[in-house]
Order: C-alpha cells, then structure tokens, then sequence
C-alpha cells in the first residue's frame, strides 16, 4: 500500500463586490497577508502585509511577454492605489527585475518611501535615473542584516544566496504575527560573491518563533541540491579552453555578478578579453564596480574598443539568454549589429536556465544560431548554470532551520505552490495555506487562514502608456491577429444614391476574387435594402456593410475579421 500524500485544502472565494466591507468582516489584532502578484504565476511579484490598517508593500516587479506588441506585464496595485494614504512603504527584498522591474511604471500612482539593501538601491537609482524619475528623499538604504521600522513594522533583513548580490530573506514582526519571506532564495556554501548562506542565524530565527514562512516554490520539482556558482566556475574555465580558434559568445544573466566574474576569469585564463554586449551588462559592471563588487575582475572591454581585436582573443559576453527581440544576442544573430558578427563554427554557450514562459522565444533564437552553422551549447546539459531558487532539500533544510507554523508558498504557479505545501506538511509543518493573487490571508500567532478575496488582475505596457490587460484595444488587437480586418469605402451622392462600386480590401486574411466579389455584392444589395433617409445614417449604413461582409466570409471561410467602413458623401 502506497504512502498516503498529505492533502492541501485550496480555498478559493468570489471577488467581493463591496471592497469597502472587506475589512469590517475581519477580526482585529491580525496581521495580514496579500499577494497581487507572484502567486500563481512566476514573475512580477507584489505583496502587501498589513497591520492596524497600514499596509507595507514587498516587491514590485515584472514580467516579460511576446504577445499583441506586449513586452512587459505588470501586476494591478489599484487596491493598495486606493489605500494609499495607509501605505507606510515599500519594501524590496533583491534587484531581480521581477522584484524591482514595476517601479518606474507605477510610481506616480503611490508615491511612498522605499526601502533596499545598498545594490539594490543602487539598481533602482539607475532604473529611475533612466525614466528620468526625482526620487530624492524617498530610497531609504538598509545596511545588510541591518533593521528599521516601516509603520508599525519591525524590519529585519537577512542575507541569502541567490543569484544577485544582497538577496534578503526579510523578519517582519507586529504585535499579531512574526512572519519570514524569503524572497528569492538557494542555499549556496560557495557564492563566490556574497556570503554563504548562514545556518546558525536562521536556526536562531526558528528559536524564536515564527508564526509563517513566505516561501519560494519556483524548483519544489527539482530533486537533491541546488548547486553552486563553484561548481559552475570550474565547468565553464574547462568549457571555454576547449574552443582555440572559435570566437565564443557566452549569454548569462547580467545581474549574476558571480558568473560574469567566472567568465571574466575563465576568459583571461585562456588568452581572451570580454567584450560586453548589451546595456544590461554596461549598468550592472558599473553599478557593481561602484560599490566593490567585481574588484578582482579583469576590467571588460568595450565594443568600441574591441574592433580591432582577434577574434580569437575575444569572448563576447551578451546579453538575451532568454530569447528577447531586442537583445544583443538576437541582433547578432540576426545579423542586425553594427559590429559584431556570427560566422560557421563560431561557438554559443547559454550558461542560463529557461524562464517559464520563454520556452518558444529561447529555442527561436538557437534554431536561428544552429542555422548559422554556429554551434550552440546549453547550460543545463553541461553542467554550467545553477539556479537561484531552492530545490526539495533547500526546501526541507529552510522548513528545519525555521520551523514555522504556517507556511504560505509563493513565487510559482499554482501546481509548485500546492507541491511546496505537500512537501512542507511530508516535513512536519502544521499548518500550509495556498495563496492565489488577490486571496487575503490573516495570521496571528496561532495560525492563518483564508478570509476573502480583493480584485486583482494585470497592467501591460503599451508602447509608453501603462493600460489594463482587459482594455479593449488589447481585444482588438488579439481580434485583427486572428480573423483579419475588412476595409470598406462606399460614396454616395447628394441624393444618398450609391456612386461607383465599393471599393474592398482585406488585410491578415486570404481571401480570393470570387469571394471578395460576392461580399461586393452583398454590400450593394444591403445597402439597397435601406430607405433614401436610412441612407444618410452613418451608424445604420456601417452596420449594413459589417454584416453583409461578416455573414459572408464566417460562411466561406469561417472567420469573422473586423470590419472598418468609411462613408464618403457629396
């Protein structure tokens, strides 16, 4: 008979259709705990606690996307918008754009003090710096391990591994609850860049007592250990000495200042340079070099520098692991840079894991390179990437060292975050509560639970403007993708007698003479059917034509394009 599997109850509730009732039917001298983003999905992480009806946000990020002209997403942070005025800071825990990415798009709508360990800040000094944001007097810097009080919050960071300098785990206490979110974390005994993750500061944690554990889920499926950027060092020094003649492009992520400090090291060991490509990797060497990161690198060299220079004698460190458009690595293999070039038996190592959700963009960009002739080497196959996030003995170790009450899982779809809560309870955790975006849980220091829901959803970046991912434009837009649109001009004359033929043309839709003549016809008899005076309503005439071209190419073709009518009159 098999091992019964811990069961995990997942509440789920309607949206509330009075939000201002919502905290009326909650008990007081509670804590509680609101994601609107990161929990149910891996990407643009938002959570709120709240306390005595202050609210303190943890992390504001992004995420990235390829579809309707979309790049970016973001989480919705319009009820925490509406509560501003009780918003007494926000809180990031790393420099992961995940994490940081939503600041510039969001600030105006609730412009608060902000709060980051000194890397961190740094990052988002540039990234407002960029967007020509003033935030002056409103980025606070936290020492690492140090403490403050945002509210009636007492903050105390604490320092893990991950893969970007400072990644904090973060203590929060109020009368109610003691809580620790770990943010982004791995346990790694060799940073290379960073302390080790310390064991006898989080057991002290546990001694103390925590009532929940905000955790991580993104690798609960990966077995055994994480790994270290140690093992990653020596795998890419063997794997770069093995190509003498081949220029190598090497693609990491550029905030892993440990890998680039691999690769700058493993590049000299073999007679060649780094030439950085990509802005990325120009804003994190300048911000890690400013605050002492990256001392004992060789310096990078610049692409106007590196013109002249052999190719053999190059390693170009690029940017676009993940497959973006507009990246270095993907210019260059489009043979769309000004000054770099892939050429037959040039060699392409991705020392970087696939994000979910960049899956098609990623093998894209390799069948491209493979297609150059250009050999491409990846990272999980090689043994050169580790990720960042904590596998099942992480997983185990943390629930040992911290020994919550409660654990609520965070960072992952719904499937890693309901695996995390069977591992937890498999590993003597009382109590798991699964969270989706929006679910308002309250926590005191004898357990947690769910008590409604709050509206929720996402913002994307549309050119320059931040809109709703339900705007209407973006359902047009998803339209025109799918079934085309009809374009239509019809002149009448003074006396609303139709002049001419209409004149139809289709766009994103293959459609051929014969059935482009009929739906004429019927454009003509339809608006035949319609009384001199009906002829002079726009609104009517448009709707005429839209019907007449949609009943007939749904019939033909079953599509349904979206149909533009221009009336022209004498």
């Amino acid at each position: 008979m098999g091992l019964k599997r811990p069961s995990i109850q997942v509440k789920f509730f309607l949206i509330l259709k009075n939000k201002g009732a919502l905290l009326k039917m909650s008990k007081n001298n509670v804590m509680r705990f609101l994601p609107l983003g990161g929990s149910g999905e891996i990407g643009m992480n938002l959570n709120l606690y709240e306390f005595n009806n202050q609210w303190l946000m943890v992390d504001l990020g992004i995420t990235f996307n390829d579809r309707l002209g979309i790049e970016v997403l973001m989480p919705n942070p319009q009820y925490i918008v509406e509560k501003k005025d009780q918003l007494c800071g926000l809180l990031l825990t790393h420099g992961h754009e995940d994490h940081i990415g939503a600041i510039p798009y969001l600030w105006e709508k609730f412009k608060c003090p902000m709060y980051a360990t000194p890397f961190t800040a740094e990052m988002i000094r540039h990234k407002m710096n960029d967007h020509q944001i003033d935030i002056e007097g409103y980025l606070h810097e936290i020492p690492l391990e140090g403490t403050t009080k945002i509210g009636p919050f007492d903050i105390r960071m604490i320092t893990l591994t991950h893969s970007v300098p400072e990644p904090n785990g973060v203590l929060i206490k109020t009368e109610a609850a003691t809580v620790f979110h770990t943010g982004d974390w791995k346990i790694d005994h060799k940073p290379l860049v960073g302390k080790p993750i310390e064991e006898d500061q989080l057991e002290k944690i546990g001694d103390e007592g925590v009532d929940v554990l905000v955790c991580d889920s993104t690798n609960v499926f990966c077995e055994g250990d994480s790994g270290s950027e140690d093992d990653v060092r020596q795998n890419l020094i063997e794997m770069i000495g093995t190509y003498k003649e081949e220029a190598i492009f090497v693609s990491c992520f550029a905030s892993n200042l440990a890998r680039l400090e691999t690769i700058a090291l493993a590049a000299q060991r073999h007679g060649r340079q780094v030439v950085i490509v990509g802005r990325g990797f120009n804003k994190i060497n300048e911000i890690a070099r400013k605050l002492g990161y990256l001392n004992n690198t060789p310096p990078f060299v610049l692409m106007n520098k590196a013109k002249d220079m052999s190719r053999k004698k190059i390693l170009y460190l690029c940017s676009g692991s993940q497959g973006e458009i507009r990246a270095a690595l993907n210019r260059i293999a489009s043979d769309m840079h000004s000054d770099i070039k892939m050429t037959q038996g040039d060699v392409v190592i991705f020392s970087s894991r696939v994000i979910p959700g960049n899956e098609k963009s990623i093998i894209a960009l390799k069948n491209k390179i493979t297609k150059l002739g250009v050999k491409v080497v990846h990272g999980r196959n090689e043994e050169i990437h580790v990720s960042g996030h904590p596998s099942r003995n992480d997983l185990t170790q943390m629930y040992k060292w911290i020994r919550p009450k409660t654990l609520i899982p965070v960072h992952g779809e719904l499937v890693h975050m309901v695996e995390q809560g069977r591992l937890a309870k498999k590993n003597g955790v009382p109590n798991v509560v699964i969270p989706e975006n929006g679910t308002l849980i309250e926590m005191t220091h004898t357990g947690a639970e769910i008590v409604a829901e709050v509206p929720n959803g996402r913002l994307a970046l549309d050119g320059n403007r931040v809109l709703s991912l339900t705007h209407s434009s973006f359902k047009e837009r998803h339209r025109l993708s799918t079934d085309g649109v009809a374009s239509v001009v019809v002149t009448f004359d003074e006396e609303n007698r139709l002049m001419g033929t209409p004149l139809l043309t289709f766009n994103g839709i293959s459609v051929d003479g014969d059935l482009k003549a009929a739906s004429v016809d019927d454009i003509i008899y339809a608006l035949e059917t319609l009384t001199v005076p009906e002829r002079n309503k726009d609104d009517l005439v448009h709707e005429k034509i839209r019907l007449a071209i949609q009943r007939k190419v749904q019939n033909e073709m079953d599509k349904k394009p979206v149909v533009l009518a221009h009336i022209i009159r004498y």
